[in-house]
Order: C-alpha cells, then structure tokens, then sequence
C-alpha cells in the first residue's frame, strides 16, 4: 500500500532536478527537513554549492566518484554498481530513521535504465515511505513498475532547448 506522497519528475528535457528543488525548497519554507541523494554522474558541484548554506534542513549526499573525461570500462561499471548500492542502502536508512520529510532522489531513474537498479528495487523503497514523508524521484525513462505506487507523475518534454549552463 502507497504511504506518504510520491511525486515522479521524468523525461528527455533539463529541469527535472530543478523542479524537484523548487519543491524541496518549498517543504523547507514550511519547516520541513529535505534529504537529497544524487544518483548518476552528479559532479558538478558548483550547481549545488548555495544549498550548503542551507546545511542541517536541506543535506545532500553524493555516492559517485567523480569520473569526469575517466572511459567507463566493465571494471568501473562495477565500481559505479557498488557505489550505487551504496546510496540505495542509504535511501533504505533514512527511510527507517525518519531523518526527514522530504526525500529527493535525483537520478535514480537513470539507474533503472541502465541496470543498477531494477523497478522492484525502487517499489520496495516506495512501499517504505512513511504517511509524514514526500519522496520525490527524478530522472529520463519512467520504469512501469512504479506507475501504481506513485501519486503525480510529470513528464519534462522540452519544445525548445538553448541552455548553457
């Protein structure tokens, strides 16, 4: 049975992770505490750099290391496999601690897409969610699995594209 309420932001388009954030940012206005761990390639740090002012409500986790220009061979797909699993078990930990009421996962449906992680994996993390929780999920491909768990679903499709940063 769904708990809580869990959103889904997916598609080809930018703006996926910056909606997620307005939302965040919104929880924080109302004295609500917001984690958010990023999944897949997040290494631009200097895009994040003004929330750590926010540091103590608003915590954000990496798990990745940073491979920027790095060939991804098999033996540093198993190493971004570990890391991962490591970020998912940590999902797992705030969820069992009520460490916050806002759970942003940024990316984790990349890692359904490209076989990290499979759709059970993500149904039995939104079975988790507690009644006072919002977990909201990001991500390009939206697994079928999830559909029925999930309470909003919006698809970022871009009509037009000219951003540099």
């Amino acid at each position: 049975m769904n708990k809580g309420h869990i959103s889904v932001y997916y598609g080809a388009g930018k703006g996926k992770t910056c909606v997620a954030l307005g939302r965040s940012l919104r929880a924080l206005g109302n004295d609500k505490r917001v984690v958010m761990i990023q999944f897949m390639d997040y290494h631009d740090k200097k895009e994040f750099a003004f929330l750590e002012n926010l540091e103590q409500d608003f915590r954000i986790f990496h798990f990745e290391k940073n491979r920027n220009g790095e060939e991804i061979t098999e033996e540093v797909k198993k190493d971004i496999a570990v890391e991962i699993r490591n970020a998912y078990n940590f999902v797992n930990k705030i969820l069992d601690t009520d460490e916050c009421e806002v759970l942003m996962l940024d990316g984790i449906l990349e890692c359904v897409e490209e076989g990290y992680l499979t759709g059970e994996d993500l149904v039995a993390i939104l079975d988790k969610t507690p009644d006072n929780m919002e977990m909201i999920l990001t991500g390009s491909v939206l697994p079928e699995e999830i559909i029925p768990k999930v309470d909003a679903i919006y698809q970022i499709v871009p009509e037009k594209q000219n951003i540099d940063f």
